[in-house]
């Protein structure tokens, strides 16, 4: 029954709150009723007479209280002209057999309490054409007797109109208690949903995240627990981006100081490969600090030229003797790190002239809200089940998972993808057509 009601129950907090509102409105209107059908006394219970009632009963007692038949029929004459509701009872007249409401029936009970066994009450039918309770008469031992007509009313709605008119009327509360719901739901769920939007957009390396001044004691505590958690965040990676690059930057005066006493060793051959050695652990170390200073945002975000930034790019690797061709529009701008994007993209290319022959870079300017570089080459590619891996710090898809000249350390990648997710944008790799690899980085054209 629980899930039944859960999958019911509208998505959004906003829709859900005023759902429960009208439930419970309903519900409490329901358990209302049924209480007090219940548990109402039963001189509670009990429908009053209506005035005409009364006065007929008060006409009666005095007609009863009278002796004599010539002062009863004087009280009879007076009565029917003071009252102009009030008329003789037809002879033969009978109580009526309709099935009539049970108030009219409790009325006719309790006027046959109040007269006593010396006068029989009786409940008639109204006349054709008018509408309201219906008459009662008293018929007295000698056989006539008197009868009360209350005032006529406006007849009810019957049929389709009153079917309508309570449709209208519950469709006007349900709106309006609809809207007052919503209204407040709003105002709760409307500071979780800007909290969740900041969640989104946190960039820990150039956001703070900011806590919204309005709604609830328990959302204003919610942003703040998450703006202290992104401090945390923030300050976590700071200190072991410092710790890494510090002891990477330090450990390139060791190394210098172990090449120079490396040219002292007297054995050619252990010479030599000590210096390969001593060269291999100072390319690593500049990859690592290339990694910690490329693969955080710089906050430098401006107005870029991309197609003069990647035709630069194109033809500085053309001077240097290898075959890498622009292709794309040539006027489009976007907002991003030029450094950064300029460091992506020769990873990408140097990847593709590694394993490939032509290299192909591509902008792709389709979107209004979104721009996107491809690097495609006609090398080997990358299998699907190692396209995610390859993205892991110092992983390389090689089999032989050894350290060759110029084989690179696994950087490369992670470095493109975090300056994508720096942008807010996305790092994929990709078959492309024909046999190849094709990387593709798209960030928003605002940021």
């Amino acid at each position: 029954m629980k899930r039944l009601l859960l999958r019911l129950m509208p998505a959004r907090a906003a829709a859900q709150i005023t759902a429960i509102a009208i439930g419970s409105l309903v519900l409490a209107n329901l358990v209302t009723i049924v209480a007090l059908l219940v548990l109402l006394p039963p001189e509670l219970k009990r429908v009053p007479s209506f005035p005409y009632v009364t006065d007929l009963i008060s006409i009666t007692r005095m007609v009863e209280a009278t002796p004599a038949p010539e002062a009863k029929a004087t009280v009879v004459e007076a009565a029917l002209a003071a009252h102009p509701l009030l008329s003789r009872l037809p002879p033969g007249a009978q109580t009526s057999e309709r099935n009539q409401f049970w108030a009219d029936r409790q009325i006719l009970a309790n006027l046959r309490a109040q007269l006593g066994p010396n006068v029989e009450a009786l409940m008639l039918d109204n006349a054709p054409g008018r509408f309201g309770p219906p008459p009662f008469g008293v018929r007295f031992a000698d056989g006539s007797g008197l009868v009360m007509t209350s005032s006529s009313m406006t007849p009810p709605p019957r049929g389709g109109a009153f079917i309508g008119y309570l449709v209208t009327m519950l469709a006007l509360l349900a709106s309006l208690i609809g809207l007052l719901s919503l209204w407040a739901a709003r105002a709760v769920a409307s500071p979780l949903s800007r909290l969740a939007a900041a969640i989104d957009r946190f960039d820990p390396d150039r956001d703070t995240l900011a806590v919204p001044e309005e709604g609830p004691v328990e959302v204003k505590r919610l942003a703040a627990a998450f703006a202290g958690m992104a401090n945390r965040i923030r300050r976590l990676i700071d200190d072991r981006t410092r710790m890494l690059a510090a002891v990477s930057h330090d450990l390139r005066t060791p190394i210098t100081r172990l090449r120079l006493r490396a040219d002292d060793i007297p054995d050619e051959r252990q010479r030599r490969a000590t210096i390969a050695d001593l060269a291999l652990m100072d390319r690593m170390v500049g990859a690592a600090l290339s990694y910690l200073r490329d693969g955080r945002a710089s906050g430098s975000l401006t107005a870029t030229d991309m197609p003069a930034l990647l035709q630069t790019i194109c033809d500085d690797l053309a001077d240097l003797g290898h075959l890498v061709v622009y292709e794309g529009p040539m006027r489009a701008s976007a907002v991003c790190d030029a450094d950064q994007m300029t460091r992506a993209v020769n990873n990408l290319v140097d990847n593709a002239i590694k394993f490939g022959g032509r290299v192909l870079v591509r902008l792709d300017d389709s979107a209004p809200d979104m721009i996107a570089i491809e690097v495609e080459d006609d090398g080997p590619g990358i299998a699907p089940e190692e396209r995610e891996k390859v993205f892991a710090p110092f992983y390389r898809s090689d089999a032989a998972r050894t350290l060759k000249e110029g084989s690179g350390f696994g950087l490369g990648l992670s470095i493109v993808r975090a300056i994508a997710e720096a942008h807010r944008g996305t790092l994929t790799l990709a078959e492309r057509d024909g046999g190849g690899l094709k990387a593709r980085i798209t960030w928003p054209r605002q940021l």
